[in-house]
């Protein structure tokens, strides 16, 4: 059995590459299932925590959301359109470190930017208007 389980999440975690876009844990279920229909949902589901918990990926939690997950680990940041969700790479920033933490020992830390995409910007109603409101 544990050699099956190291096949599944072989084929997880390189669906999730391949994938990109930051998937949700739904997305990447269905992305293996086409390929794999005996890796079961729970299964995925369980793999991405496991990766997660190991380094292997990135799990983000988005406000109003589901997690998303990257399979990317280089440094870089992400920027989430709200308007129609995408979340996209973005080189990182330099944070400087907080002075005063409240007594947290600080273990990461996860800048997420918040916009409209290129997408949304040429398409979107709400974004013109509010656009022109801020003119």
């Amino acid at each position: 059995m544990a050699d099956r389980n190291t096949v599944q999440k072989e084929i997880i975690h390189r669906s999730l590459c391949e994938m990109g876009g930051h998937p949700t844990a739904a997305m990447v279920y269905e992305y293996v299932h086409v390929e794999h229909p005996t890796i079961s949902r729970s299964t995925v589901y369980r793999v991405l925590a496991r990766m997660t918990e190991e380094g292997k990926a990135l799990r983000l939690e988005l406000a109003g959301g589901e997690s998303r997950y990257d399979g990317q680990l280089h440094p870089h940041g992400h920027a989430r359109c709200r308007i129609c969700g995408a979340v996209v790479d973005i080189p990182p920033v330099e944070v400087e470190a907080p002075q005063d933490t409240g007594g947290f020992l600080l273990e990461a830390y996860t800048v997420v930017y918040r916009g409209v995409c290129p997408a949304c910007r040429q398409h979107s109603v709400h974004y013109v208007m509010s656009a022109e409101r801020r003119q």
